[in-house]
């Protein structure tokens, strides 16, 4: 369980998997949405692509849930108005008395 001052809360949007040319993609158009509360959402880095002519900004982050929060890796995170995209698989953190132990998934947003 994550500590009392985690009262961050996130929506987790899922898509259904739909047929298209052949393959499984997610439509986004159609997605569902949840809740997550008690979280703490944390910037982890940000960082700009000066090589393209379009000036490109990444901005990571990480979001710590309670155990067992419903999220998966073709989810996406909503948090302040900004749609992120997990970056990986979420993964469980165990502590050993249990009294610190979370999800985390880590997030990742782009514009340019």
């Amino acid at each position: 369980m994550l500590p009392s001052w985690c009262k961050d809360v996130v929506t987790v949007l899922r898509a259904p998997l739909v047929d298209s040319r052949g393959t499984k993609v997610r439509d986004w158009s159609q997605a569902t949405s949840h809740e997550v509360t008690g979280c703490s959402f944390q910037p982890a880095s940000t960082s700009t692509d000066y090589g393209d002519v379009r000036l490109g900004i990444t901005f990571d982050a990480i979001v710590y849930m309670p155990p067992g929060s419903d999220v998966i890796a073709d989810d996406r995170i909503v948090f302040g108005g900004v749609t992120y995209a997990i970056d990986g698989e979420p993964y469980d953190w165990r502590s050993a008395t249990g009294r610190v132990s979370h999800r985390q998934a880590r997030l990742k947003t782009w514009s340019g």
